[in-house]
């Protein structure tokens, strides 16, 4: 009888991981297909020899949450130009989505509750008309959701400026967020060039394809004054795990994320030897402590 009851157990075992391969093998392989070639110190640098570039960035806090080691944050990055125009780079959350994704975070890692600061939409206020463009470094939900808020008080006419890989490569944690991006008023722009990806009308301003935490996952390059800033996403989500290319861990890159670990390694390394640069600064998506020591100031 025991020895059925074994045979029944491991039946069942064998079949959860078969389940459980047959489910994450796809998103695995798919995002292994993402490695675009990545630009140099050089050509970044070529994005400040534009006319009429950016005049100032600033950051928007949405929520942040204690987590283990850290406060997580999830910001904005708002870029500005001499005429007025806006670009948004990711869109944070509502009050309703930061608290369920503070106990996604709890169940999954441990930490605090959320403090919920503002939608980045009621944080513009009568500056949402000036929000001529936007971009996501990639789709998961605590970078997209907080778009539903911007287009209900904005309306139609901003720009959505998306690599290929983002706007057609999905997986079970970016399908969601990708369908608010693509049933949202925003209206997508083309891009033109190879390795960094320009539009004309945000001079200064510039995409790159990295693949790596998700297959859309992409960099935002901005030329201001002379320094150049690059918005990484969740490559990592510390500056010190980029200082020291520490991963996010076996589980984490390999069940609830479907990372290509190869490739975001190859990514810190490339990120930390930009951010050695006098004239560049790296900021990482969730560090916000980082983010206001490269002496970034918030948006009031």
């Amino acid at each position: 009888m025991l020895g059925w009851i074994i045979r029944i157990i491991a039946a069942l075992v064998s079949l959860t991981l078969m389940a459980l391969a047959m489910f994450l093998i796809p998103p695995h392989l798919q995002v292994r297909g993402v490695e675009p070639t990545l630009p140099t110190a050089e050509e970044l640098r070529a994005l400040g020899d534009v006319e009429n570039g950016p005049v100032s960035i600033r950051y928007q806090v949405n929520a942040s949450q204690p987590a283990v080691g850290r406060n997580l944050s999830h910001t904005a990055i708002i870029i500005e130009w001499a005429d007025g125009k806006l670009f948004v780079i990711d869109a944070g959350m509502s009050q309703q989505q930061a608290a369920a994704f503070a106990d996604l975070i709890k169940t999954i890692g441990g930490g605090g509750d959320a403090t919920f600061v503002g939608t980045i939409a009621d944080q513009l206020g009568d500056d949402l008309p000036r929000v001529d463009g936007m971009g996501f470094t990639h789709l998961h939900i605590d970078h997209t959701e907080g778009l539903n808020a911007i287009c209900k008080a904005r309306g139609p006419g901003a720009k959505l400026l998306q690599t290929d890989w983002q706007r057609d490569l999905h997986n079970f944690n970016t399908t969601e967020g990708a369908g608010i991006v693509a049933n949202s008023c925003l209206e997508p722009a083309p891009l033109t060039g190879d390795t960094l990806l320009t539009n004309d009308a945000f001079p200064g301003l510039a995409l790159v394809g990295l693949g790596g935490h998700t297959p859309g996952s992409t960099l935002f390059a901005a030329a201001v004054n002379g320094h150049i800033w690059l918005f990484s996403g969740d490559t990592t989500n510390s500056m010190l795990n980029l200082q020291n290319n520490v991963g996010k861990g076996f589980v984490y890159s390999n069940l609830f994320v479907p990372e290509n670990t190869t490739r975001t390694q190859a990514l810190r390394l490339w990120l930390r030897a930009l951010k050695q640069e006098a004239d560049m600064d790296v900021v990482v998506s969730h560090d916000l402590e980082a983010l206001v020591a490269t002496g970034m100031t918030a948006r009031r």
